[in-house]
């Protein structure tokens, strides 16, 4: 080869065409909701100084903090990217080769990749919003033939500094696999675009997410469904799914409990305990049920903390490993677990536990509880059954740790306390939710808990796993910290772990609840 320079261009597929778009106030601008995805790095494989990729992406919330793409894009790109100098902190994918329905698909640059076409969809989640850029509307409702839309990319066209491009177009239907497809008048689709958006021209609402072309030499463009999105950000991201899809909301991951507090009846006779309904006994035997199954699996953990309504302050991802239902978190990549996850680096914070395996455990143990069938409720069009429960101090059921960090030294305290809570079962006796107040007495009150559970499909079986994880208090402010468990790994084991025998270990080992951070500044 001599000292020619051998680079690898991996583009994604587009268009070409001229851009004429008219800017006016409070309008559609198109370059401040989809914008280009560009990786630069060195090229082991091939001995190459370096390979480019190319894609288009699109601001998918409106603080344009998570990022909407193609799924072979975001496989091509990796699983971080950088995007207007903001780097990514998680990516999500909406297929893979295994799924049932995947394919061989042939790519704009020659090679291939198995996946599933209606499934083409992958989100980013920046470690910060994109700057001067926002989301904007989606319309998940059929579209009608003769539809008229306008496709925004940004096509690779023999120069890296790419410029946006629109076509002009029309839904003339849905193609085999699921996708829209539409006739546009003018151009030819170039590598790069994939991940564009398809907006309806009368409402500027996000129909599509451009993804392929169709074979031959007609213009046809062909799109993932908003549709699918919104299934998809219910799965990915169930914490966008209320802003973005309010319409497909069926368990929110921080909506406040159906119910105020159940008053129980001022009992007759202490020493006795009262006779539960066959409904109670139910749900404590498929909450007993749901904590055994979730002993042994691994999965990535992703947290978010903040305050009050605004943006997360900072997030972070750990792999988390539960083996004989003993729960450990590492960093991606690292070999050192840690016993409770790591505090962020804010002064004030709430740390989220096992919550998640725990609340289960007490509904489906602890016969101190007590629990109460509220009515029936109607949630996203489905009824669902309402449990209420509480505990009073002197039960010793619902415990909380707090610690306090001095910079040389930590000081932590663990009490009992009164709390109270709701439990959400479906009809089949699937539990979907388990909130969880407790009167905290200060320096920090009202802490507030909401575990969700979900199904998931391994190889052929359905297993009810822990979805999303929110845990917030106040001392001031309210403070909040959000989890998301994904990318799960079931297993089984044979042989039991041995718990540290240490007293500190084996207090570290068995905390079971979130905990709340104080760090003191020393000025």
């Amino acid at each position: 080869m001599g000292n020619a320079m051998h680079i690898i261009v991996v583009l994604c597929i587009a268009r070409t065409m001229l851009l004429a778009l008219p800017v006016c106030a409070q309008e559609f601008v198109p370059e401040q909701v989809v914008f280009p995805i560009t990786d630069f790095k060195p090229d082991i494989k091939y001995l190459a100084p370096f390979s480019m990729k190319f894609g288009t992406g699109f601001c998918l919330d409106q603080d344009c903090r998570f990022v909407g793409t193609n799924y072979h894009v975001a496989k091509l790109m990796g699983k971080y990217v950088r995007i207007k100098g903001a780097f990514s902190a998680h990516r999500y994918l909406d297929s893979d080769s295994d799924d049932a329905g995947a394919q061989d698909i042939n790519l704009s640059w020659g090679g291939s990749l198995k996946y599933t076409a209606a499934h083409d969809l992958a989100i980013y989640e920046m470690r910060h919003p994109l700057k001067h850029l926002h989301g904007i509307g989606f319309d998940a409702d059929d579209l009608e033939n003769n539809s008229e839309a306008d496709i925004y990319a940004y096509p690779f066209n023999w120069n890296p500094k790419r410029g946006l491009v629109r076509w002009h177009g029309k839904f003339i239907g849905n193609s085999p696999e699921g996708l829209l497809a539409f006739r546009y008048e003018e151009g030819r689709v170039r590598g790069g675009a994939s991940g564009g958006i398809v907006v309806d021209s009368k409402t500027n609402k996000i129909v599509g997410i451009l993804s392929g072309m169709g074979g031959g030499k007609d213009r046809i463009a062909l799109a993932v469904p908003v549709k699918e999105l919104a299934d998809f950000v219910t799965r990915a991201q169930p914490y966008l799914q209320a802003t973005l899809f309010p319409k497909t909301v069926f368990v929110s991951p921080v909506a406040a409990d159906l119910y105020p507090p159940y008053v129980w009846p001022r009992a007759e006779d202490l020493s006795r305990r009262p006779v539960e309904s066959p409904e109670v006994v139910k749900l404590r035997r498929m909450a007993q049920h749901l904590a055994d199954s979730m002993r042994n699996f691994t999965a990535t953990e992703t947290f978010a903390w903040g305050h009050g309504n605004r943006e997360p302050e900072v997030t972070d991802a750990y792999e988390t490993l539960i083996v004989d239902g003993w729960q450990r978190w590492r960093r991606p990549g690292d070999k050192r677990f840690y016993e409770l996850v790591p505090f962020p680096p804010l002064n004030s914070s709430i740390v989220s536990g096992a919550e998640w395996s725990e609340l289960p455990r007490m509904v489906g143990t602890e016969l101190n509880l007590k629990i109460h069938q509220a009515p029936d409720a109607v949630v996203g069009g489905r009824t669902i059954q309402v449990f209420q429960y509480a505990a009073n101090v002197e039960d010793r059921v619902c415990w909380f740790r707090s610690v306090m960090n001095f910079g040389f030294f930590q000081r932590s305290a663990s009490k009992f306390y009164d709390c109270h809570g709701e439990v959400w079962m479906d009809e089949s006796g699937t539990i979907l939710r388990i909130s969880e107040a407790l009167d905290l007495s200060g320096p920090w009150y009202r802490w507030w808990g909401v575990m969700t559970y979900g199904w998931l499909e391994k190889d052929g079986t359905q297993y009810l796993v822990p979805v999303t994880i929110t845990t917030q208090a106040e001392h001031k402010k309210t403070y909040w910290c959000r989890g998301l468990f994904t990318d799960y790994e079931l297993f089984g084991v044979k042989a039991r772990l041995v718990l540290p025998t240490d007293p500190e270990q084996a207090e570290k080992s068995a905390l079971k609840r979130g905990y709340i951070h104080d760090a003191l500044r020393q000025d």
